[in-house]
Parts: C-alpha cells; structure tokens; sequence
C-alpha cells in the first residue's frame, strides 16, 4: 500500500525525554507561552527549532508553530481532529511522532488537544479567532467518495445570460463531463458553459472574468467545477463553483501567471495548480492556504490531476518533464521517463494504477504505479497529441494536432476516427456514461459526438448569442418548426395509404407464395416417392436379370448333361464291342498256345527218345542239350499260356462290365433329357421376367421424370412468387420507411415546437428576471 503520509516531514523526530510535568488546571485557559510550549520544548526542540527546523517546521515559537511547515499549516484552531500535529502526536497518520518510540504520555497529548480546542491561544491574553467557514462542505468522508448517494448534481435556476457575446469564439482549450451526470462545461471567452448532453440545452453561464479560461475539472463526485485560467504574464487562479448553484465556493492561488493545469482532491480537501512559473502548488480549500509546493519541474506546468483514490497526483511539463507525487505529502513516488517532448495531458484509469500521458511527440503512454514502467506505447496522433482521458470502462479517447479525435479500447486498440475538425484539435472528454464524447479545435468549434460510430449529435457553442437574441430566434425557430411540422403531417395520409397498399400486396403476395411452396412440396414429395419406385423397379429389373443368367446357366449345364449320358451310350456300346473282341482274340490265342503245345509235346517225347538212344556222349550230350531247350520251350509254352488264359479271363470281365454300363447308360438319358427341357423353361420365363421388369422400371423412370419435372416447375413458380414477395416486402418496407420517416420529421417538429416553446417559456422569465447581482471577485469590468 502506497504511504498515506501527511504533508512533507512534518515532525521528522521527537526525542523521548522525561515525562513533562506541566499539566492545565481543571477549567483554566491552556496556552502555548504557559503549557504547550514546554511540551513542544522537551519533546521536539532537538529537531524542530529555529536552527534546526526539520520539514521547514519550528515548534519553538508560537510564531513558527502556527506558520506550519513546507506541507502548510499544522494546526486548525478549535480543530484538534484536523490538526495534523495532533494526528501525528497521537501516531494516527504517517509518519508517526517521535519516530521510532512510542507515543508521548497521555496527559501530554492531552494537553495539547486541549490546547488546540481552546483556539490555540498564544497567551492568557490572547483572544480566539474565528475560524474561516466554506460556503459549502468541501471534504468529503473517504467512504462517501465516488457517485453520490443522491441524484447527480445538475445545475438548478442559473443564469444562462452570456458573460461576454463574442462572435468570435475562439480556441477552446478546455472541456470537461461530469463523472454522474448528463453535464459537460465548455471553456468560453471568460465564461464557462455548461450544456445537458442529453438535448444540448445550454443550462448555465459561469462567469470568469479573471481571463482565459485553460483548464476545467468536475470535481469525482461531479458538485463542484473547477476553473483555473487567467491573464498571461499578470495574474492567474482555481476557481471552485457549486455545480447547482453557480456560486463561487473558493479561490485559490493568486498567481503571477496563467493558471494553464489544475485539479481538486478526490476527497475535495486540495487543490493543485500549475503554469507558466514551472511550480506545482497545492491549496487548502477550506480556507485557500498553501499546503506544499513542488518545484521539480524545470519547464511550464502542462498537465496535472490527482488519482481517482486521492493518494497520488500526477503533473507534466512543456519539455517531456511526468512526475508522480504523493498527494498528501508532495514527496516524489515516480519519474516517469519516455515522451520526447511536451507532456500535453494526463488521465487517470478508474482504479489509480494505469496513468495515461498525451504528448506533442505523438504519443500516449500508458504507465503502471509499481515501477512508473510504461506498459502500453499507442502512435495516437502524428502530429502531437494534445489531450486523452480515460473511460470509466477503461477506454480512451485522444485528440491531437491531425484535427482528429479517436477512440481506443482498453488495450490501446484503435475503435473509431472521428470526422476531422476543420482546425487543430485541442481537448476531448467523455460523458458520465461513456457514451458520449465532446471535443474542441483551435477554431472555436464544439462537437458533441457518438462515442461507437462518431456519429454528430450536437454542436455546442462556446459563445451563446444573449437570451433577447435567443429569444427572437427561438421564436422564428418555432414558427418555421410549426410550419414544417404542418407540411410533414399534410403528406402523411397518402404515405399512409400507400403503406397499406404495400402491406396488402405483401399478404398477398406472401398467400400466393405459400400456396406455391405448399404445392412444390406436394410435388417434390411425390417425385420422391416416384424415385423410390424406380428405385425399386430398377432393382427387379437387376433381380431378373439375374435370375435369367442363372437359369440359361441351369440350361447350360443341363445340356452338357444330356450330352455326356448320350455319350454315355455310345462309349458302353463301343467299350462292349472292344471287350468282345479282346475275348475273341484271348480266346484264339489260347488255341494257338494249345497247338503249339502238341507240337512240343511231340518234339519232347523225340528228344527224350533220342537221348534214351545215343550210344556215345556226344550223341548223349546233344540228346541232352536237345532235350534241355524243348524242356526251356515247355516252360515258355507254360507262360504263354497262363497269359493267354488271363487276358482271356479278363477280356470276359471286360465283356460283363461293358455290357452292364451299354445297359445302365441309356436309362440316364431321359433325366437329363427333362432336366434340359426343364431349364429351357426356367430361361424362358426368367427372360419374359427381365422384360417385364425392365418395361416397369422404363415405366418408372418416366413417372420419376415427370414428377421431377413438375417439382422443378413447381419450384420455379414457388420462386418467381417469392422475388415478388421480396419486392412486396421491398416496397412496404419503402413505404413503412417513408411513412416512419415522415412520421418522425412530424413529431420531431412537434417536439421541437414544444421544447422551443418552453425555451421560451424559460428565456422570457429569465430576460424579465432581475439580474443577478455580481457575485464576489467579479466587480471588474467585462473587459
């Protein structure tokens, strides 16, 4: 938490000491020659006396007591809870007194609020002074701070009487919103006009006929206005009006210069003041006593304003001086270091930890209240930017040398350019709500604008004519408003008709086109139901067709069936006739085995006769060998035989089985004869089959296409009805616009009718009105 020091160094040290025995006598006067100056002696003396006066105090006169220290006055007579000697005595405010210790004994600080309750007299002769009372209650409780409790103050009964009837405007250099009400104050030729943003009625004229006028504030609470201005190089002062009222509740600062920056407190307990004397000066508004001076700055004060919570104040200067203080104290809490040039303007966000500064180098800088870093850089305007000031939402809205105004969202992004002024744009601020932003050029010009769009809602003029001038032209006003409202409601009745006209072409045009979309429904619904059965012949017809192709495979395979039994037949007969033969042929074989068989039979019996006769061995030996090979021949016959005996058996066997298979073969010819004649009949169906279905599905698919046809004609109707619906609607919305627009300029001449009637009304009781007197510090000349 930022240190909510008093004003700077007020008692830097109090020594501890012994404890003071002077004490007053129940019921008789304290003063500081008798009680309190001992007090202060033992006390403070080490550190507050006239050699030593630490924080430009010194406690050691009653003199010097009552003059205060750099931070002002330390004492309010008859005030000792506003005293902030006291406040630090008793360790309720920083820093506490004596530092470091605890606090001095009760009868002590006692004594001195006595003391101070008392008048704080000087001696037993001393007479107590009456204490200077505002003319309203300026500081406001820390908890009563922000929107009022009550209904936002707005003027009541003011004089909207120019001060001053210049033709000429001039550059307006200063604007300001009130924070809770529908209020902005333009700074005019040594007057300030205040204006109801909601009509731009002009509500009052504060006169300031101490010069020109460089800065206004609306007070955080919005029941004060601040005016600070003056002659360049003569005289310069803060002005605090009464928003209600008019009057003038303080004045501050008599200075050698113009006052060009200035603010009040948030709690409304200070003023700060700044100009062309490079010094900050801080004012006491209850009775406009100097509270501390900052003379840091080595160039014109530029911009100054205190943070929405009241602890900070930050100023800037015509070089690229930005300085952040505590407010209670004056002491330096940041230099914030970045523009290269003038510091134009300052802005606090609602929350007091986001400053924004505008500068002639171009820029607005957004800085942060920890580090004084700075945490967003916007090229706002190229030429310079000359003033910004933060929404309550967050958002931002600059002006600057381009002639133009702009609006930024919290992040710094661009929202909106304005239309450009005619000349430099010098000052901008937002309404209560944020839905609205003034701004001003160097040419005199005032526009009240939109804040989303930029749209114009208003120009506001810093120079009013005289409420006899007002009058006369509020008068001519009327009657033309009068006649025009009488010429915009005459051509209301044939608007009106031709608006029911279109209304009834629409209702029957919007009939028709339902009728139309019903019927294109109906037949879109039908093509879909026709697109189903095609769909569904479509399918049939693939079914039949492949049960065709199956049945003409039946049929195929029957015929090859058919043809394989025929076959049959044949093969059996053939096999029969081999086998026969090959029976035949074994049988001859087996006589011609048997032939030979007598022969050798013979030959044997020869051999072995011969051999029984050889009479020597080569006789016997060729008997033997004869009778050797027809023994070799016997064995050879043997064999053939046997063969022959076995292919005899088997060609017998192949006789049987031939004949068996001639017999069972033609009884299967007649199966697949029925077989084959059976799937001749399933193709041939199956075929009249694909033929009916693919008549269906063609019988289909025409249905679809007339259906779809009728859909897409129906459709095209449905469209053609519905262009001309369009135009129905086109040309009753026409018709509705003319007639609300032409309604609307009627009633809008009515109102304004009305509202100059009461102008009127107003202006003529206010020129019958006495004159107000002069208020205090206004008997100069309207020079």
């Amino acid at each position: 938490m930022r240190p909510r020091t008093l004003t700077a160094l007020l008692l830097a040290t109090l020594i501890a000491p012994a404890s003071p025995t002077a004490r007053a006598e129940d019921g008789a006067k304290i003063t500081f020659e008798g009680e309190v100056s001992t007090i202060f002696r033992n006390r403070c003396g080490s550190c507050h006396n006239p050699d030593k006066a630490r924080g430009g105090l010194n406690l050691e006169t009653f003199g010097g007591t009552m003059q205060g220290g750099g931070s002002g006055a330390v004492i309010e007579p008859g005030d000792p809870d506003n005293s902030s000697l006291l406040l630090l005595v008793l360790h309720e405010e920083e820093p506490a007194m004596p530092p470091n210790s605890g606090k001095i004994p009760d009868a002590e600080i006692e004594v001195i609020r006595k003391w101070i309750e008392g008048g704080a007299l000087e001696s037993a002769g001393s007479k107590v002074a009456a204490k200077a009372k505002p003319k309203m209650e300026l500081k406001l409780d820390p908890d009563a701070l922000g929107k009022p409790a009550g209904e936002p103050a707005m003027p009541v009964d003011l004089t909207t009487e120019p001060f001053i009837a210049d033709a000429d405007p001039g550059a307006v250099v200063a604007l300001a919103a009130s924070p809770w009400a529908p209020l902005v104050a333009v700074g005019g030729h040594k007057q300030v006009l205040l204006y109801r943003t909601t009509d731009a009625h002009l509500m009052g004229v504060l006169p300031f006929p101490e010069g020109t006028i460089h800065c206004l504030k609306f007070s955080r609470g919005g029941d004060l206005l601040l005016v600070g201005g003056g002659r360049g190089g003569q005289s310069g002062i803060a002005v605090g009006f009464d928003v209600k009222t008019g009057e003038r509740v303080f004045e501050v600062g008599r200075e050698y210069d113009s006052v060009l920056a200035a603010d009040v407190s948030a709690d409304q307990s200070k003023v700060a003041l700044g100009g062309p004397g490079r010094m900050v000066r801080v004012y006491n508004t209850a009775d406009g006593s100097p509270l501390y001076e900052i003379k840091k700055h080595t160039d014109w004060i530029t911009a100054l304003e205190f943070s929405p919570d009241g602890v900070l104040l930050a100023t800037g200067d015509r070089s690229n001086g930005l300085y952040v203080w505590e407010a209670e104290t004056g002491r330096e809490y940041l230099e914030l270091r970045g523009h290269a040039t003038a510091v134009t303007d300052v802005s606090w966000r609602a929350d007091s930890n986001v400053l924004a500064s505008s500068s002639e180098d171009g820029t607005v800088k957004l800085w942060e209240m920890n580090e004084g870093k700075a945490i967003k850089n916007i090229a706002a305007h190229a030429p310079g930017a000359a003033s910004v000031e933060f929404a309550k939402d967050g958002r931002l809205a600059t002006a600057g040398r381009d002639r133009v105004v702009r609006m930024w969202d919290a992040n710094g992004n661009k929202q909106v350019d304005f239309e450009p002024f005619a000349d430099i744009a010098l000052d901008v601020s937002l309404t209560h709500d944020g839905a609205a932003v003034v701004a001003s050029d160097w040419s005199g010009a005032v526009a009240l604008r939109d804040a989303k769009d930029g749209r114009l809602l208003a120009n506001l003029a810093p120079n009013p004519a005289p409420i006899a001038v007002r009058l006369d032209q509020a008068r001519q006003q009327q009657a033309a408003s009068a006649a025009e409202a009488e010429s915009h409601a005459a051509q209301l009745p044939p608007l009106q008709a031709a608006a029911t006209a279109a209304a009834e072409a629409q209702a029957q045009a919007q009939a028709a086109l339902t009728a139309a979309e019903q019927e294109s429904a109906r037949l879109a619904a039908a093509a879909t139901e026709r697109e189903a059965a095609a769909t569904a012949h479509a399918a049939a017809s693939q079914d039949a067709t492949a049960t065709a192709q199956a049945a003409d495979r039946i049929a195929a395979n029957a015929r090859e069936e058919q043809a394989a039994a025929e076959k049959a037949v044949v093969d059996a007969e053939a096999a029969e006739q081999a086998a026969v033969a090959a029976l035949e042929g074994s049988k001859a074989a087996v006589e011609k085995v048997l032939a030979d068989k007598t022969g050798f039979d013979a030959g044997l019996a020869a051999a072995a006769e011969a051999l029984k006769a050889a009479a020597d061995p080569d006789a016997t030996t060729k008997a033997s060998d004869e009778l050797i090979q027809q023994a070799q021949k016997a064995t050879e016959l043997v064999q053939a035989l046997s063969a022959a005996a076995t292919a005899r058996s088997a060609a017998a066997t192949a006789v049987k089985q031939a004949t068996a298979a001639k017999a069972a073969a033609p009884a299967a010819v007649p199966p697949a004869q029925v077989k084959a004649k059976a799937a001749a009949l399933g193709v041939a169906a199956a075929t009249e089959a694909v033929k009916q279905a693919e008549a269906g599905k063609a019988e289909a698919d025409k249905a679809l296409a007339d259906a779809r046809a009728a859909a897409q004609q129906a459709a095209a109707v449905a469209a053609d009805l519905k262009a001309k619906l369009d135009q129905a609607v086109a040309a009753k919305d026409a018709a509705d616009k003319a007639l609300a627009e032409k309604t609307g300029l009627a009633e809008a001449a009515k109102a304004k009718v009305e509202a100059l009637k009461t102008e009127i009304e107003l202006l003529s009781v206010e020129k019958d009105r006495t004159p107000p007197a002069t208020p205090p510090g206004l008997a100069s000349v309207k020079d």
